[in-house]
């Protein structure tokens, strides 16, 4: 696997109650604070420590594990927290790092081979920076479009007491997207990633 992936299955019985607390945001906002704090600790660490990673890639032709591991972690948190507050599952996100059988998660490729030339870009972090702003550009739009439709789809879900798949798949394919480019920028992988919200749902 040369990128990361979003795995999901579709919220088939979406509450009517969580759907209005969705539609009013601050509310699953407030719910998910504490995983919200986690996320954010976790990400500077994962920015930290892909940064250290590509001087030890630039020096050794090598990536450990262990680092790779704690930039995972930030994102596969980071997904299954974000996919409860989208609505793709009403499970509540369990405090673990690797939890099984959760309803919505992300799988990331480990970097067996970096190439030192990606890591000296990424000590500068400008030229890696550069190679991403089309990505960054467009993922901003998306984003607006997944506010949107996440509260459209709850409004939908209150009413008729179903969530749109079709609504799922397009917040779940934003999701993969901003992962592939987080995890290609922080080393896991050196494959440049593609653009696109395409995804498919495991069930």
């Amino acid at each position: 696997m040369t990128q990361a992936a979003v795995l999901y299955r579709h919220n088939q019985e979406p509450r009517r109650g969580l759907a209005l607390a969705g539609a009013i945001f601050c509310v699953k906002a407030v719910l998910l604070i504490p995983h919200l704090i986690i996320i954010g600790v976790l990400g500077y660490l994962a920015y930290a420590v892909g940064y250290i990673g590509f001087w030890i890639v630039a020096f050794t032709g090598k990536f450990p594990e262990g680092l790779q591991s704690l930039i995972t972690m930030w994102l596969r948190w980071a997904t299954r927290s974000y996919g409860w507050l989208a609505g793709i599952t009403d499970e509540y996100p369990p405090f673990e790092s690797d939890p099984k059988g959760f309803p919505i998660d992300a799988e990331t490729p480990v970097n067996t081979n970096p190439r030192k030339g990606w890591a000296v870009a990424g000590i500068f972090l400008f030229p890696k920076g550069i190679c991403l702003i089309p990505h960054m550009f467009l993922l901003w739009f998306v984003m607006i479009g997944v506010v949107v439709v996440t509260w459209v789809g709850y409004l939908v879900t209150f009413f008729t007491g179903r969530f749109p798949p079709g609504m799922q798949d397009f917040i779940a394919g934003a999701m993969q997207w901003y992962t592939r480019v987080m995890a290609w920028f922080l080393g896991l992988t050196d494959e440049y990633p593609p653009y696109g919200v395409a995804i498919k749902p495991i069930g």
